[in-house]
């Protein structure tokens, strides 16, 4: 009975100290970029790699010179501006800024250097993120994708390696696996991603989504983030426009219940494309 008894109370003391860590925290984690809100691993194929899977910044020789800024916490008391960025990029080597307006009201700055080599065929890459603010610590991304086949292209990346802490959580790194299926003459493209934590092999999140190109350079995106049991946690639908020198995007983010919406967010690039080392996603 001892033993029992004090079992018990170790499982209540841990879950006190969940509850004041997560007290402690009140931003409730690292906010990610705007493009890592829509965009698969697998997709995304420019300078908005940077943020998504660091091997993408060399599937296409292009420079461009971008910004984008996110509303969110849509609710009956109206939005706030939380998050906007930049970013700089040429021939696989990319600059990007984010900003970041916590719930706190605190600020947090995130800047990300990175490098891709390879063509269309095969890819990889590094990223580096530093960060400033409420934010202490490092992180590289490290990815690599190929195409297996005519049609499907896979993935790996593996994000946060480094010491990443906010208030009492610490961010451990993740590996994820993507796939992507090009069908219809590149017209749609389905993909998706599991991203898992390696120590202890713990699913933390499932992505599926695609891409349908529509009339010129339109095209419809979609995302469903899921947890580990299969349920939608967001869901992002946006638009995106590649103009001959230019590129538009937009999209909006709805939560679980799918009642509001959760964040919106619009991003806009000058690019110049020499020429393309592939197929866009």
């Amino acid at each position: 009975m001892t033993t029992r008894r004090a079992a018990l109370a170790l499982v209540a003391a841990a879950s006190l100290a969940a509850r004041a860590a997560e007290a402690q925290s009140p931003d409730g984690g690292i906010p990610p970029p705007q493009p890592a809100q829509y965009l698969l691993s697998a997709v995304a194929a420019d300078a908005r790699s940077l943020w998504v899977n660091p091997a993408g910044l060399a599937r296409r020789v292009e420079a461009s010179v971008g910004a984008d800024a996110t509303l969110d916490r849509f609710s009956p008391g109206g939005a706030a501006l939380r998050q906007w960025g930049a970013s700089v990029a040429s021939r696989g080597l990319a600059l990007g800024w984010e900003h970041n307006r916590l719930a706190s009201g605190r600020g947090l700055d995130a800047w990300n250097l990175g490098v891709g080599l390879g063509d269309a065929q095969f890819s990889a890459g590094v990223a580096r993120r530093w960060y400033r603010g409420v934010v202490t610590g490092s992180a590289w991304d490290i990815g690599t994708e190929f195409l297996a086949t005519s049609a499907l292209r896979l993935s790996l990346v593996a994000r946060n390696v480094g010491a990443l802490r906010l208030a009492d959580s610490t961010y451990w790194p993740s590996l994820v696996p993507g796939a992507m299926l090009s069908v219809f003459g590149g017209r749609v493209v389905a993909g998706a991603e599991w991203e898992v934590a390696p120590h202890g092999w713990r699913s933390l999140q499932y992505r599926v989504g695609g891409v349908v190109r529509l009339v010129g350079g339109l095209a419809l995106l979609v995302r469903a983030d899921l947890d580990r049991d299969f349920r939608r946690r967001a869901l992002a639908i946006g638009l995106d426009l590649e103009a001959p020198a230019a590129r538009f995007t937009t999209f909006g983010q709805l939560p679980a219940s799918a009642a509001e919406v959760d964040a919106v967010g619009a991003a806009a690039a000058l690019v110049t494309r020499p020429s393309l080392a592939g197929a866009s996603p």
